[in-house]
């Protein structure tokens, strides 16, 4: 392991004794030997999203996006364990590294998307502002399902948690189709199907176009039946 600076060209042993100044912006550069490169599959770092950049000011932009279907295949997708995690295998009595890995095998009819907008280190706190491209109509969720059994996994946007500012200070607003909120009452006419804006005490009209933004924290969506399970559901309430 060797301490670099930040364009990466002095290189020093990193030791016990090594100090860093919280000033000035310090990497660690690990070179892997064949030995551990044999022991442990790191191929897997590559397909990671990067999330963080040591700039503190540096920020996502729209092209530099990525996709909510792209956040859902990282968080599915197989990883090895680290070295304290490592699986005892009963044949050979020793430990050897371990896989994970989640599977969807159903979906509910309300689905909540919370997107990880802040990292922790022991050193440092910081909020992630890379923009997430999510669908507000036909999120197709069928080929992420173990369990084929017809029903349709077709969903569509109903409400959006945002949140803005920093760790040490931040304010929350929402997007939502009022229609669709149970329970809730607002004193003034409103349209079910238009989108409002909800800050505070202040509620506004609000545009499809608005509610993609780097502030997205929370993410709603309803399941949208097929014409299936709509006659089905139809001709079982006829019946009642």
């Amino acid at each position: 392991m060797f301490l670099t600076d930040e364009r990466g060209l002095n290189f020093k042993p990193l030791q016990s004794e090594s100090s860093v100044s919280p000033v000035i912006i310090t990497r660690v550069l690990v070179e892997w030997n064949e030995g551990e490169h044999e022991k442990y599959d790191s191929r897997y770092l590559c397909d990671l999203p990067e999330v963080h950049k040591t700039s503190f000011s540096a920020k996502k932009t729209r092209q530099e996006a990525i996709s909510l279907f792209s956040c859902l295949e990282a968080f599915l997708a197989e990883e090895p364990l680290g070295p304290d995690d490592m699986w005892f295998c009963p044949s050979c009595k020793e430990h050897r590294q371990a896989n994970k890995k989640l599977d969807l095998w159903k979906l509910p009819d309300f689905l909540v998307f919370h997107l990880k907008r802040f990292t922790y280190s022991r050193y440092l706190k910081n909020k992630i502002d890379t923009f997430v491209n999510f669908p507000i109509q036909d999120l197709d969720l069928r080929k992420y399902v173990k369990n084929n059994n017809g029903q349709s996994y077709v969903y569509e946007l109903y409400a959006v948690s945002n949140h803005y500012g920093g760790l040490g200070g931040g304010h929350y607003t929402a997007y939502a189709k009022v229609g669709d909120l149970i329970g809730l009452t607002i004193y003034f006419l409103i349209d079910d199907n238009k989108w409002y804006h909800f800050d505070d005490s202040h509620v506004s009209s609000a545009n499809e176009s608005e509610l993609q933004d780097s502030a997205a924290y929370v993410l709603f969506y309803r399941r949208v039946r097929s014409e299936t399970e709509t006659q089905t559901a139809e001709m079982s309430s006829d019946m009642d």
